[in-house]
């Protein structure tokens, strides 16, 4: 399986279509901590999505260690996910890193399962 992560910073927004119509799933990564981002976040999510009404997808709500962070019912409701339609698979997650980055917690043992399932029943 390839994974390509193409970033979401502005130069690199104009590659997520061309790379989005080649791939099988769609994974998103958000800063759960970073509350002003979120409407931006929950914008171009939506702008991708649309392009694929059946493509699934597959969200990290990354950082969710920090006090800050949005809970993950929080962050359904800033990302509008109960919007993405019937027709999609979707799966949000709460992620952080460990301290030391030495394991990888249990959630993401899940998620990386889920993806490979996921992708298999893509192709």
């Amino acid at each position: 399986m390839e994974f390509l992560e193409i970033g979401g910073s502005e130069p690199y927004r104009s590659y997520w279509e061309k790379y989005l119509s080649r791939g099988l799933l769609l994974i998103f990564v958000v800063d759960s901590a970073d509350h002003g981002r979120l409407p931006e976040a929950k914008k171009h999510l939506h702008r991708l999505i649309g392009t694929n009404p059946v493509l699934p997808l597959v969200v990290f709500a990354n950082k969710q260690d920090l006090e800050s962070a949005y809970p993950i019912a929080d962050i359904h409701e800033a990302l509008a996910l109960s919007e993405v339609g019937n027709d999609r698979k979707m799966f949000l997650f709460g992620t952080q890193v460990t301290e030391d980055g030495s394991e990888i917690p249990w959630v993401m043992q899940d998620a990386r399962d889920l993806i490979a399932q996921l992708a298999a029943d893509a192709q």
